[in-house]
């Protein structure tokens, strides 16, 4: 397994990394056999949250006598001070740890949220006691949208950033990545395959790891997705095949959904899925389990028509950052033309 330095923090870690929210989904064999693979097969970065179930626990007890051989992440999406030294004091619990090697203030995806964790008595505060205690080692910062964690990196010495890119969500690439190198801030790129709905899996992946990021954060869920993975970071991009996964990406013409989740539906359509995977759907791209979701996201789509109080003014397209056209968009997959 290649290896990547984590910005300046100097640590040297798997480009190719171990994202565990599914584990909480799997029984304590299943995970501890794919995870003490992954570290056989040299994956050394394995990222959790607070919030991910019951993950935490079946990691410790999985790989947790094994932590001088890896670097673990995990994350806390409180804001307040006391809620987050709490979490942070719980995680180290549940992985059976003394110290986490990063801790990222999670899920920050709009300025208030980011005012309230830098705040004297928030989150921030809390990482930066548990780093001084010894607890906590370096401090991170996760969000959905790019050009808002690019200024945010500027505000603190985060060491590193946790991202959405992939082929449907490619904005991190010419938004974000950029500032995170000047600061020399540590990049890790999470959701490569679109949380699984993206056919073109090998592709997918590569097209990410393109752009240099130091860890590409995958859901290994099984012995054989290690392998996959694994193999399929086996070696660097060179130019051509660079040159051939932009053009692909450019083909797709996503919708331009950052997944900030600001939008809500009144009659029950999951926006950003229905946005960010509506290419897959017109390119026949998508996964079983894509299919799925697709789905789920679009089973209440044809109501978008007859709700009166958006047929003016849509609701969703009015919180939308980006000012995305959502209703047009929901009557395209409904079948209806727009109004």
């Amino acid at each position: 397994m290649r290896q990547s330095t984590l910005g300046r923090t100097g640590e040297q870690v798997s480009v190719l990394g171990c994202g565990t929210m599914w584990f909480a989904d799997l029984s304590q064999a299943e995970t501890t056999r794919t995870l003490n693979h992954a570290l056989d097969r040299g994956v050394t970065y394995f990222d959790c949250a607070r919030g991910y179930g019951d993950a935490e626990i079946k990691v410790g007890k999985a790989i947790g006598h094994r932590h001088d051989e890896f670097f673990i992440a995990t994350k806390t999406a409180k804001r307040d001070r006391a809620s987050a030294a709490r979490e942070i004091d719980e995680s180290l619990s549940r992985l059976g740890m003394d110290h986490l090697d990063l801790i990222q203030l999670h899920y920050v995806n709009s300025q208030p949220e980011f005012d309230q964790i830098m705040a004297p008595d928030g989150a921030l505060a809390a990482a930066v006691h548990a780093q001084a205690a010894g607890k906590v080692r370096h401090i991170g910062i996760t969000g959905h949208r790019p050009e808002l964690l690019a200024a945010w990196i500027g505000e603190f010495e985060f060491a590193t950033v946790l991202f959405h890119l992939s082929p449907v969500q490619p904005f991190s690439a010419t938004e974000l990545l950029p500032r995170a190198r000047e600061r020399e801030v540590g990049t890790i790129a999470m959701r490569p395959v679109g949380s699984g709905a993206i056919r073109r899996v090998s592709e997918s992946i590569r097209y990410v790891h393109s752009h240099g990021v130091d860890v590409v954060l995958s859901g290994l869920t099984t012995p054989a997705i290690v392998d996959e993975n694994v193999e399929t970071l086996a070696s660097s991009v060179e130019e051509p095949e660079q040159q051939a996964l932009t053009s692909w990406v450019l083909s797709i013409e996503n919708n331009g959904c950052r997944r900030c989740n600001y939008c809500s539906c009144p009659v029950g359509i999951h926006i950003p899925d229905m946005l960010i995977t509506e290419p897959l759907q017109r390119h026949d791209w998508f996964t079983p389990a894509g299919k799925e979701d697709w789905a789920e996201a679009t089973a209440s789509v044809h109501k978008c028509e007859g709700h009166e109080p958006c047929r003016t003014e849509p609701i969703c397209e009015s919180k939308c950052p980006y000012d995305l056209p959502i209703r047009s968009t929901a009557l395209r997959v409904a079948g209806v033309e727009a109004q």
